[in-house]
């Protein structure tokens, strides 16, 4: 005869479960291989999302260690490069001082030198040139015969007498310049008025840089 285990009623001969409750040993049992089974697999599953984990710290450890050493090694280098920039500044601005401690100290030298050779030789002073010729500043002279630029020795030179003969001069060849475009464009013999007027800016500037006091062709010695 065999009872219920689990509600201790009478179970038949032949039967494995009971006809009362319904309970059924095999099929217990086999509940319990399956619900240990899964709890296995479970544990498994557990460990190995463990053990994935774990490999993932230690992966974003070594990426965290390896970006901190990336940012130390480009912060020294940028620690490296401002203080040479630093340095090269420095340089620069002491080159610079210097530079200007030279200059200044030339200048004073020379503005030294320049006051003992006036005190010791006054007649070397600058002089302007006299009525019988003599050599003014050549390169203002010059220019007088370029257009409107005859008046630049009246204004920066008005002592030297050389450079304001080369004005007058000029101050001629413009004025002869504008009547001779005029009537150039009313005969239509522009090209013969161009070259003259080339041919006397030629010639009076050469006159200059020789230092010679020579009218120009023609007009030179009209007003005189």
């Amino acid at each position: 005869m065999a009872y219920c285990v689990k509600c201790g009623a009478y179970i038949p001969d032949g039967q494995k479960g009971c006809l009362a409750c319904g309970y059924d040993p095999d099929t217990e049992m086999k509940a319990a291989e399956a619900a240990r089974s899964s709890s296995a697999a479970a544990q498994a599953q557990y460990q190995k999302t463990k053990a994935e984990n774990a490999e993932l710290r230690r992966r974003l450890e070594e990426q965290r260690k390896r970006s901190q050493e990336q940012n130390r090694q480009w912060a020294e280098q940028e620690r490296r490069r401002r203080e040479e920039q630093a340095a090269r500044e420095e340089s620069r601005r002491k080159q610079q001082e210097e530079d200007r401690r030279w200059a200044q100290e030339e200048y004073e030298r020379r503005q030294a030198e320049e006051r003992t050779r006036a005190a010791a030789q006054p007649d070397l002073q600058y002089r302007s040139v006299n009525e019988t010729g003599g050599e003014g500043n050549k390169a203002l002279a010059a220019l007088s015969y370029l257009s409107v630029l005859f008046a630049i020795p009246y204004i920066f030179t008005p002592q030297d007498r050389f450079a304001k003969y080369h004005a007058k001069q000029g101050l001629k060849l413009f004025i002869f310049g504008i009547i001779a475009d005029v009537v150039g464009a009313l005969t239509g013999f522009g090209w013969i008025v161009t070259l003259l007027r080339l041919y006397m800016i030629y010639k009076g500037m050469t006159n200059a840089l020789n230092g010679r006091r020579e009218p120009l062709p023609w007009i030179g010695t009209l007003g005189e």
